[in-house]
């Protein structure tokens, strides 16, 4: 945790929330892959990790969006080592206000059980034990016209780009107002890194941005150089909000490692 795929994720999502606190009385977010809350990261780098992340922002030039996810992220350490990365719940928690409120699913039960034990005393927050596929439209809450959802599926199983594509049809049916966020998997292959956008277009789902960034990076178990993609779609994105991930992520970039020679776009999809 806390590598250039959840540096680049947390980011969209903190540019998604600001942009609902700006134009909203209240809304209502949904994570529906919340895992644990908080992670240690102490350990050495895990083979699928980026090997780049928050802590090269750390003494960066940052922007305002920028500055205040690294802000919550040194929150959680005190000040101290960064030893601990918050999870998406973490961070919208802080950034939402008292009129907000979210839900959190979780299917690990590991995950559900610490997840639940952060916030178990407070009571903007539903946490509820299942798959997102299945549990994600009954959080749908009546009455709120403004809302964000999280899709962060790990796209482990064959059928996840399926399920991922018709959850987010099913909640532009039944939340038509509502941004999404979605992690896409990149393989290489044009017609599979397209395919969860495909079948969107296909049912009419069009209002699609999509951001990504492209670095170098080193395999760890094999030693070896790679270029690696991070790809975040935005659904139904709210108003000025392709600008400002635009802007937050060109700027981001800029301020990595150098032979990483990272860069990001951010275009309709």
């Amino acid at each position: 945790m806390g590598g250039l795929f959840d540096l680049h994720k947390h980011l969209v999502l903190t540019c998604a929330l600001e942009q609902l606190k700006q134009h909203t009385k209240g809304f209502h977010f949904i994570d529906a892959h919340a895992g644990a809350g908080l992670y240690d990261i102490s350990e050495e780098i895990t083979p699928n990790q980026s090997t780049v992340g928050v802590k090269d922002l750390l003494s960066a030039n940052k922007n305002e969006i920028t500055e205040q996810y690294v802000g919550i992220v040194k929150g959680f350490n005190g000040g101290g080592p960064l030893l601990k990365y918050p999870g998406s719940p973490m961070i919208a928690r802080k950034l939402l206000r008292a009129k907000d409120s979210m839900s959190l699913i979780e299917l690990n039960v590991d995950d559900y059980s610490e997840l639940s034990s952060a916030f178990q005393s407070d009571v903007k927050v539903d946490i509820d034990h299942g798959s997102a596929f299945d549990r994600v439209i009954k959080h749908i809450p009546e009455g709120f016209y403004d809302g964000l959802i999280l899709i962060d599926p790990d796209y482990i199983i064959d059928g996840d780009s399926t399920d991922t594509a018709n959850l987010i049809i099913l909640c532009k049916a039944k939340w038509p107002k509502a941004m999404m966020i979605v992690t896409l998997p990149f393989t290489g292959s044009l017609a599979k890194d397209r395919y969860v956008i495909s079948i969107l277009k296909d049912s009419g789902v069009t209002d699609l941005v999509t951001s990504n960034i492209e670095f170098v990076d080193t395999v760890e178990e094999q030693g070896k150089v790679e270029t690696r993609i991070s790809r975040v779609l935005v659904v139904n994105p709210v108003h000025d909000i392709k600008n400002t991930i635009e802007s937050v992520l060109s700027q981001m970039v800029s301020t990595l490692p150098v032979l990483i020679k990272a860069k990001s776009r951010v275009e309709w999809a």
